[in-house]
């Protein structure tokens, strides 16, 4: 009887270690594994980053929906609007309208705005005088350098833009 009692008792403490330790195992690895993300993302070098990444993953989203909006409601007539613009490789162009927003951002004087405003202009009509007919090319001159005086005016924004 004594062996049998000894055996029940090796039989609980077996089965107790065998259920718990693996539970416990794994609990405390979880435990430090959510204690060091949650100290590294509460670090004060990285909290900036992950605020400015999620402010950006906000305003994808609004773009995203706000194309996918315009994509619903827009009709035929308009895409056929859209085609010349689907080949040309405006890259060029448009690192041109971000530098030139820079130059904007950073001058004081109306009269150093208006030669920035010129100067762009200038190598807008240029650049897109090769790519589309010489009216379009004013229009869509004139349009950039609309959109150009908008950006500068943003003062809620004042990152620099950065041209690569």
């Amino acid at each position: 009887m004594k062996n049998f009692s000894a055996g029940l008792n090796n039989f609980w403490v077996g089965l107790f270690t065998g259920i718990m330790l693996p539970i416990i195992i794994v609990a405390v690895l979880l435990y430090a594994t959510v204690d060091k993300l949650t100290g590294l993302i509460e670090d004060t070098a990285i909290a900036p980053l992950i605020s400015r990444s999620e402010q950006t993953f906000d305003k994808v989203d609004n773009l995203l929906l706000n194309l996918d909006d315009k994509v619903d409601d827009a009709n035929l007539k308009d895409l056929a609007l859209l085609a010349p613009l689907k080949n040309a490789q405006l890259f060029p162009e448009l690192q041109a309208l971000g530098s030139g927003v820079a130059n904007l951002k950073q001058t004081v004087t109306d009269i150093d705005k208006q030669a920035v405003l010129a100067n762009l202009q200038e190598k807008l009509q240029a650049s897109l005088a090769s790519k589309f007919p010489e009216d379009k090319a004013k229009e869509l001159a004139d349009n950039l350098i609309s959109i150009a005086q908008v950006l500068a005016s943003q003062s809620s924004n004042n990152t620099p833009l950065t041209v690569q």
